[in-house]
């Protein structure tokens, strides 16, 4: 609508709409905070007023106002990875915003979308959760959505870190070691990135890595805070889509092997290039 409009103007906008060039900013489920900023980087129709060429996680929480949100641990580690790091606040999903809008307009309502999601989630979860804060679950929703992108699996994955929580025992997940790995990650994990000590990989650190490591959906929130009626304690691809969820170590040993199997068979064939 135009400055103080008139009646005749106000209706003749709702009759026949008016003309906005408007840009459209699609954040994916599971992508990082830093493939975000570099889309909107990349995006000619918003302002740049954040994200500099030279910020940092620190200069980007800073410039919005975001830095209390943050636990003492990531504002004061010395690992550049973890340092005032914002994974996991911003909600996926596709946006249309008029064209000249800044990228602090964008990052904030992506940030107040989730900050919304999550305590509304938080305010209903199911009782007897291993999480202490908001926060806590934030980062078990950044890794089930890494973990699986079917939404039955959701809740399972959930029941299976929660199961694990309750028994002692270490997540051992892939995605926190790739996280963890930084630039370094070349589309495989070898035994040394398994054993590699890093703040995030969970083969080696007991519990929660200290931040999300992707951006969860409002349904994996709603998954870590609701998890299944399930015993299961392992998962593994089938190879076919989905994964086999088992309650023993025998059991998953076989899931893996029958994974194994499928694969080898699909390799076998691909022909040759």
């Amino acid at each position: 609508l135009p400055e103080n409009p008139t009646m005749a103007e106000v209706l003749h906008v709702l009759e026949q709409g008016a003309k906005v060039a408007m840009v459209k900013v699609q954040v994916i489920e599971g992508k990082t905070a830093n493939d975000l900023y570099q889309n909107l980087r990349d995006n000619s129709g918003i302002k740049k007023e954040v994200l500099t060429a030279d910020a940092d996680n620190q200069s980007i929480a800073e410039a919005l106002d975001l830095v209390g949100i943050l636990p003492d641990s990531v504002t004061s580690s010395d690992d550049p990875i973890v340092s005032y790091n914002l994974e996991g606040w911003f909600t996926p999903d596709t946006y249309y915003y008029g064209e000249g809008a800044t990228d602090t307009q964008v990052l904030t309502d992506l940030y107040k979308r989730q900050q919304q999601a999550l305590t509304k989630a938080w305010e209903n979860r199911a009782p007897d959760l291993p999480y202490e804060t908001p926060y806590q679950a934030l980062i078990m929703a950044s890794i089930i959505e890494k973990e699986t992108s079917v939404a039955d699996e959701r809740p399972l994955v959930s029941a299976v870190f929660n199961n694990r929580f309750k028994k002692g025992m270490r997540m051992q997940t892939d995605p926190t070691i790739i996280y963890g790995m930084g630039s370094r990650y070349d589309g495989n994990i070898r035994r040394a990135d398994i054993d590699e000590t890093t703040s995030y990989n969970t083969y080696q650190i007991d519990g929660l890595p200290p931040t999300p490591i992707s951006l969860p959906s409002p349904a994996s929130i709603e998954a870590t805070l609701h998890p299944a009626d399930s015993e299961a304690l392992y998962f593994v691809a089938t190879g076919t889509g989905g994964h086999k969820f088992t309650d023993n170590l025998a059991d998953h040993n076989r899931a893996v092997q029958e994974y194994l199997k499928v694969m080898r068979e699909k390799k076998s064939q691909t022909p040759p290039e």
